[in-house]
């Protein structure tokens, strides 16, 4: 399937779709290009959302100050 076909066929299957799944689509599209465009992993993505960079941004610093931490058991990796 070439570019073009790739293109008409989300837009056929976007039509289908109810309204709140096309924008969650189109969100995830959205952000694929942006990680494509500037080269930059999910961390980077979320730090571009003022929310998001916010709450990310305080979680660090609780864990800097020792703040809200939980240890937990992790699973053996086998």
């Amino acid at each position: 399937m070439c570019r073009q076909e790739t293109a008409e066929r989300i837009r056929e299957m976007a039509q289908e779709l109810p309204e709140e799944d096309a924008i969650e689509v189109l969100k995830f599209i959205e952000y694929l290009r942006f990680r494509r465009l500037a080269g930059e992993d999910e961390t980077s993505y979320l730090l571009k959302e003022p929310a998001n960079r916010r709450r990310l941004l305080e979680a660090v610093e609780k864990i800097r100050k020792g703040r809200d931490i939980e240890a937990k058991e992790l699973l053996p990796d086998d």
